[in-house]
């Protein structure tokens, strides 16, 4: 059976409260199985966050593609905050999928990462 393990971080590592600002979300899926799987990767952000710059976006999908067994694959995207952005420690879900030869979901991965906001000056 095939497995999948999903590394992530953030540049920044913080980002600062009620004003627009970005992070960059870099997340590392490792192939653990022993047959090659085509992987995507579903990001999901509270409501205070966006995946987009310029409206309300809280869910996306990475297609981060196929890879071999034992090999790892790199995916990213930015997370946006604007002016109803208050200081908290966010909660990214990151749900990782595996696909077989036969186009069926053969693993499922799912992560939790947290990302910090911050008011500036404090």
């Amino acid at each position: 059976m095939a497995g999948l393990r999903v590394t992530s971080s953030f540049y920044p590592i913080r980002l600062s409260a009620y004003i627009r600002n970005e992070a960059e979300l870099t997340i590392e899926i490792e192939n653990s199985g022993d047959s090659p799987s085509w992987t995507e990767c579903d990001v999901v952000v509270p409501d205070a966050l966006s995946l987009a710059p310029d409206r309300e976006l809280s869910k996306g999908r990475l297609r981060i593609g196929i890879i071999g067994p034992g090999e790892t694959r790199v995916g990213k995207c930015k997370i946006y905050t604007g002016a109803r952005t208050y200081p908290d420690t966010y909660m990214i879900k990151l749900v990782a999928y595996g696909y077989g030869k036969d186009g069926a979901i053969s693993t499922r991965e799912e992560k939790k990462s947290y990302l910090r906001c911050e008011q500036l000056g404090k």
